[in-house]
């Protein structure tokens, strides 16, 4: 209505206006005319467009619901003959595509997978990746020539290598594709060059996971057939013989995306006159072995570079001034692997000092893990301190920092991830760390920081789900009653002070599920709430303090995978436990009464540890129902009587430990299923019987100990078969026989480790026990049964026991040997002439045995040897000498004594003669060596000399023999007489 007037009015005007005004009117009204009908021509369009695109979208875009069917059937029969070349579809991948059925089921546009031109009906796409796993297995049919129009083909991800596992040739001939995916299929073998016949190819990816086969190709100059590349990668590609790949990278100006990591690339530093890569944005190069300083690298001057991934290439030394003008990094990981080998006090020259990255303020993620040395804060003052600052992401863990940690740190407000661990850094913490709001990783562990940590350090941690201040000498006084800002989920604390009253603060956070408290000084029992509060709890580790009580009788309802409690003084029965652990250690402790009920969990329980103890009785016949261990200690728990026989039925056993107890019977016949073991502990007990035969064939075994029972027999021959065998212990049984021969086949014992041998394989955990030895003599700790393992601590020790026979020069064969003992048995013959060449021996021990012969010269050779007992044998001759033998004397002067055959320096007696000197290394017997048969053989001949003398002299003179006959009559006659007469007083006395 307003409107309507409002026209009205222009039209009819009253007649005070005049004509000029009118006019101005008119003209107006018929502007407003033109603007509404173009308007009204625009709004049409409109309409029509939505429209057009509302029916577009009720047609089936990709493979889904057409108004008719539009794939051609050639290409049709080409997507069939492919499903033909499918052996295996579980997941039913391809089984919408079908020849019968309704005539829209048969067109292929609609099959899963296939996208279509809406336009021509060609197929343009092929989209069949597998994230989880190969859903289809076979091979790639040709037939997909036939898709002339094909332009995207992504089978990523699927075992579809056929039965050569090579890489097709005819996916060259497909002229159109612009993206081609075959990234995780099992392909080996070459990398056809006729990929470069993809002129149009924008998109490439043949990488490939660890675990499944590689390619190699030792030319990638096919590729500067492809201008339009765009992505690219090879990882894991074996491109070792290429060396000339930056000049081919260079010559792709489209390249945005470059992945070349784990390649086995040579090196580097090539020499570019001219850089063509002015694109590119994405460059990884990890995993490759360079071993050439970092400043000689060609790439330092991409400043597009917006993601740079140098990782674990081995590149040393300092960085180059050219990065802090990389303006444009995002990411940039220079991490290395030097500390992951065990090299983390390096040579400085490996490492490098920080160059200033101040104007690097668009990176987010740093990451110079065992790269650096220097000063903390002179490194922090270094980095970008842009506003805003966006570093999220700061990786320095494994360094040689030292120094303290700046206070003005808390200036990063942007950090999200804080990574500090196993430097040198000292002093306090700042509670300047607690301003990090988006922090949720902070690790500082395993450095020298001192000082106490409170409620303030986390006043404005709101983020914060990772910590670990752990292996510092830190302080940590927080209330009981405090409430953290934050949702921790890993706390790790171990070796800071943290007692003597269980942290209280700690039930506030019911979200935990990693704890480590251990070493932490506590002196308490475990509180009321301890299973309600830690009842998400995966992973706890309480040991080496100094907890006392109880444990709860409600852990029932945890949900623990792994407790350490050991090294505590925990006392009482142990209950029932969470019903899904699987690591279990209560060792050290004072826990009474091992019951049938005790220890009860998970059936899938791995690793249970319970030794030193106060447990007593019999195993229960409940422990046979984990199927599922592998590691088993029970020694020292005041055990008794023969195992159940069911105990050693699991297949994955690999640690054995039931020493020092009373546990009795027959060596336990079911351990002869335990072809996994690794370590066999059956020391201290009163075990008898023979040793079985089957015991050569636990083949991985490579720790076994049976000292101290009471075994007898002989030693089987096949034990020799162990050829991983590293530590042998048989000392204090009643074994008898002769050493095992084919001494060489304990292959392990033959080599010398000089860098140790654990390969990660063993079953052996740092929590299990110690390892005592006969050592220098006496019974000492050696350390952890993890230090003997890793250090390829290599020992024979059949001590105490009744063998006998010689030492057969094949054990001089076992070189690797540190210990070897064989004293107090009957061991006869001489000493094995080349010992000299077991060169890694630290102890030996042949005393009291009846070896005899010369000291071989050779013994002089062993320059590591600081322990040698000889003592109570027969051996002779003079002492071999040497600088080695002299300072052993004088730390053991008694280590010849009960030879008394033995002269020469360092003894008093002197040898009659220079002949009684071995020459050294000499192998030949001396003329003393022979004299000893040749002594017997004269006794013998002399007292046949003498009978036949006497009997000579009697046969030819007679008054001699008469006056022998009557010499023998009057002592017949003396000795009758004597034997009547006590015969007779004998009979008086008993009547």
């Amino acid at each position: 209505m307003p409107d309507r007037f409002y026209t009205e009015e222009l039209i009819h005007p009253d007649s005070r206006t005049d004509p000029a005004t009118i006019a101005t009117l008119l003209s107006m009204v018929a502007t407003m005319h033109r603007l509404a009908a173009a308007m009204l021509v625009l709004l049409c369009c409109c309409c029509l467009f939505l429209a057009t695109q509302q029916q577009q979208q009720l047609q089936p875009a990709a493979g889904g619901n057409r108004a008719s069917p539009s794939c051609i059937p050639h290409e049709r029969d080409a997507l069939l003959a492919f499903k033909h070349g499918v052996t295996s579809d579980p997941g039913g991948v391809l089984s919408s595509w079908r020849r019968d059925g309704r005539h829209d089921e048969q067109d292929c546009c609609r099959w899963r997978g296939v996208r279509c031109s809406n336009r021509t009906g060609h197929v343009h796409e092929l989209r069949l990746r597998s994230t989880f796993g190969p859903d289809l297995v076979g091979q790639i049919s040709p037939s997909l020539l036939a898709l002339d129009h094909l332009e995207h083909l992504d089978l990523s991800g699927n075992a579809l290598a056929g039965p050569t596992g090579r890489l097709p040739e005819f996916l060259g001939s497909l002229k159109n594709l612009k993206y081609l995916n075959l990234s995780d299929m099992p392909f080996y073998g070459g990398v056809p060059p006729q990929l470069g016949n993809l002129s149009r190819l924008q998109y490439l990816d043949l990488s490939s996971w660890i675990g499944l086969p590689s390619m190699n190709s030792m030319d990638l100059s096919w590729l500067t057939h492809i201008p339009s590349i765009q992505y690219l990668n090879l990882n894991r590609v074996h491109l070792s013989t290429v060396a000339d790949w930056p000049r081919v990278m260079n010559m792709l100006p489209s390249l945005r995306a470059l992945h070349l990591s784990g390649c086995s690339l040579a090196s580097a530093n090539q020499s570019l006159p001219h850089l063509n890569l002015t694109n590119l944005e994405e460059l990884d190069a990890s995993w490759n072995p360079f071993h050439h300083p970092m400043v000689t690298s060609w790439f330092w001057n991409i400043t597009s570079l917006r993601f740079l991934d140098l990782s674990y290439t081995s590149m040393y030394g300092q960085f180059p001034d050219a990065l802090g003008d990389m303006t444009s990094l995002q990411v940039l990981d220079l991490s290395n692997d030097y500390c992951h080998y065990g090299y983390h006090d390096d040579d400085k020259n490996m490492r490098s000092m920080i160059t200033n990255l101040k104007n690097l303020c668009n990176l987010e993620v740093l990451n110079l893990e065992c790269t650096l040395y220097g000063d903390i804060a002179e490194l922090f003052r270094n980095l970008p301190r842009c506003s805003p600052n966006k570093l999220q992401e700061l990786d320095l863990g494994s360094n040689h920092l030292t120094g303290m940690l700046p206070r003005w740190i808390g200036q990063f407000m942007s950090l999200v991830v804080l990574n500090l661990r196993w430097n040198n850094l000292n002093g306090h913490v700042p509670y300047e760390i607690g301003k990090l709001s988006n922090l949720t990783h902070l690790d500082l562990s395993i450095n020298k920081l001192d000082g106490t940590i409170t409620e303030e350090h986390f006043a404005s941690a709101r983020s914060l789900q990772y910590i670990d201040l752990s292996y510092n000498a830190l302080k940590i006084e927080i209330s009981s009653d405090w409430q953290p800002p934050s949702t921790l989920e890993y706390v790790s604390f171990a070796s800071c002070q943290m007692g003597p009253l269980f942290p209280g603060w700690l039930q506030w956070n019911v979200s935990i599920a990693y704890l480590d408290i251990s070493s932490a000084g506590i002196a308490d029992r475990l509180p009321q709430w301890f299973s309600d509060a830690f009842s998400n709890v995966w992973f706890m580790n309480i040991s080496n303090n100094q907890l006392n009580g109880t444990l709860p009788a409600d852990m029932g309802s945890m949900s623990l995978l792994q407790l350490y409690l050991s090294s505590n003084k925990l006392t009482g029965q142990i209950p029932m436990l969470p019903p899904n652990i699987t690591w279990l250690d209560l060792s050290n402790n004072l826990l009474s009464g091992l019951t049938s009920h005790s220890a009860v969990g998970s059936a899938n329980l791995e690793s249970l540890s319970l030794f030193s103890n106060r447990l007593t009785g019999h195993i229960p016949e409940s422990f046979c129902k984990y199927q599922q261990l592998v590691v088993l200690d029970l020694s020292s728990i005041f055990l008794e009587g023969e195992p159940p026989l069911c105990l050693g039925v699991t297949e994955y056993m690999e640690f054995v430990a039931l020493s020092n107890n009373s546990l009795s019977g027959k060596f336990p016949s079911s351990m002869q299923n335990l072809t996994n073991v690794h370590f066999l502990d059956l020391s201290w007990n009163k075990f008898s019987g023979r040793l079985p035969m089957w015991i050569g064939s636990l083949t991985s075994l490579r720790v076994i100990r049976l000292s101290h029972n009471k075994f007898f027999g002989s030693i089987p021959m096949n034990i020799t078969n162990l050829s991983r065998l590293q530590y042998m212990d048989l000392n204090n049984n009643k074994i008898s026989g002769s050493l095992p021969i084919y001494l060489s086949n304990l292959k392990f014992m033959t080599n010398v480790y000089m860098m140790g041998c654990y390969d990660g394989h063993d079953g052996i955990d740092s929590h299990l026990n110690s390892l005592s030895m006969a050592w220098k003599g006496q019974e000492l700790n050696y350390g952890s049964i993890q230090r003997i393992v890793e250090t390829c601590m290599m020992s024979i020790d059949l001590s105490s026991n009744n063998i006998t026979g010689q030492i057969t020069e094949e054990i001089v064969a076992l070189v690797g040997l540190v210990n070897l003992n064989l004293s107090r048995n009957h061991l006869t013959g001489v000493i094995p002439k080349k010992i000299g060449e077991m060169r890694s021996l630290q102890s030996l021990d042949l005393s009291r045995n009846m070896l005899s012969g010369e000291i071989p010269a050779t013994l002089s050779n062993l320059t590591f040897l600081s322990y040698l007992e000889l003592s109570y044998n027969d051996l002779t001759g003079r002492i071999p000498s040497g600088v080695q033998l002299d300072t052993l004397y004088a730390e053991y002067p008694s280590m010849y004594i009960g030879n008394i055959g033995l002269c020469g320096h360092p003894l008093q007696n002197n040898c009659s003669s220079e002949r009684h000197a071995p020459k050294q290394g000499g192998l030949g017997r001396t003329e003393e060596g022979y004299g000893i048969p040749f002594f017997y053989l004269g006794l013998g001949c002399g007292f046949v000399v003498g009978t036949w003398i006497a009997f000579g002299v009697l046969l030819f003179k007679r008054n001699w023999r008469i006056a022998c006959f009557r010499l023998s009559d009057k002592l017949y006659d003396k000795v009758y007489v004597l034997v009547a007469t006590w015969a007779r007083a004998r009979q008086t006395q008993t009547d």
